[in-house]
């Protein structure tokens, strides 16, 4: 390399400095000026990474669309959880409450509409049973949609933001907190995810469609509680009742005639699929 050369040496330094940084273990990349983008995935990721080992956490998920709301709160946890969900489908305004069991046996009682859209149930069927708990096991129709949000892996909004920048914004109580800004797909909008900087975990999601169909927002509380499910102490067997599966699915909100608007159905968090 000349001596004069200028340029020659800062390339070399800074060469040296990257073999140095290899050599003790610091990633390249964090010498590197990463994109907006690149670095806002980073951070999405990482506060992912960060929820999925809580023991739990508590949320509220509100979804506003088609003249109605949907509502799903509740407790999550590792293998168990709790969650509360109000909601307006082609069936009525559905009130139901699910429990998943450590024994990940799930549980669901509610009223009339709940028990015809979440678990096919007829209205002379459901009739008697509103109000009951009602046990449905992994091999079940309806198991795989009453459980998703149940758990903390299934209630955290992963996949569901396409970052493209971070900031800085004043949140609840005054506290400064990492803002992840991005897209959402299916249908395409914007969204954002509000982080705590010291711990990574999340404090809100955002998200809303560009043509204005449907918003949602959703808190996360409490980091760390597990939830405490009380499981009934007897409940009938789903596979025991009388069952025809809805016109677009267990909990789609859909009867065979289906009236003009319907709720849009949450994709991350919720037992309407």
């Amino acid at each position: 390399m000349p001596s004069g050369n200028r340029t020659g040496k800062v390339i070399a330094v800074f060469l040296g400095v990257i073999l140095i940084a290899a050599a003790v273990g610091i990633p390249v990349v964090l010498l590197t000026r990463q994109s907006p983008a690149v670095q806002a995935a980073a951070t999405y990721k990482q506060a992912m990474q960060a929820g999925e080992k809580s023991a739990g956490f508590q949320y509220v998920d509100t979804w506003t669309g088609g003249g109605s709301t949907a509502t799903f709160s509740g407790v999550a946890g590792q293998r168990d959880g709790i969650q509360t969900v109000t909601q307006t489908t082609d069936f009525g305004n559905e009130q139901f409450e699910v429990v998943l069991a450590p024994d990940q046996t799930v549980y669901i009682e509610g009223n009339l509409a709940a028990l015809q859209d979440q678990l096919g149930l007829s209205a002379s069927g459901a009739a008697g049973l509103a109000g009951k708990w009602i046990s449905a096991q992994s091999g079940d129709a309806p198991y795989q949609d009453l459980e998703v949000g149940l758990t903390v892996s299934s209630a955290l909004p992963e996949g569901e933001l396409t970052p493209t920048s971070t900031g800085q914004v004043t949140g609840a109580g005054g506290a400064t907190l990492t803002r992840i800004e991005g897209t959402v797909s299916d249908p395409s909008g914007a969204g954002h995810l509000d982080i705590s900087p010291s711990s990574d975990l999340p404090v809100i999601f955002v998200a809303s469609a560009s043509d204005g169909s449907y918003t949602e927002t959703m808190t996360f509380t409490e980091w760390g509680t597990a939830p405490s499910p009380t499981v009934p102490a007897s409940a009938v067997a789903w596979s025991t009742l009388t069952t025809s599966e809805p016109p677009d699915g267990y909990g789609s909100g859909e009867t065979p005639t289906p009236a003009p608007t319907a709720t849009p159905s949450p994709s991350g968090v919720g037992s309407a699929a």
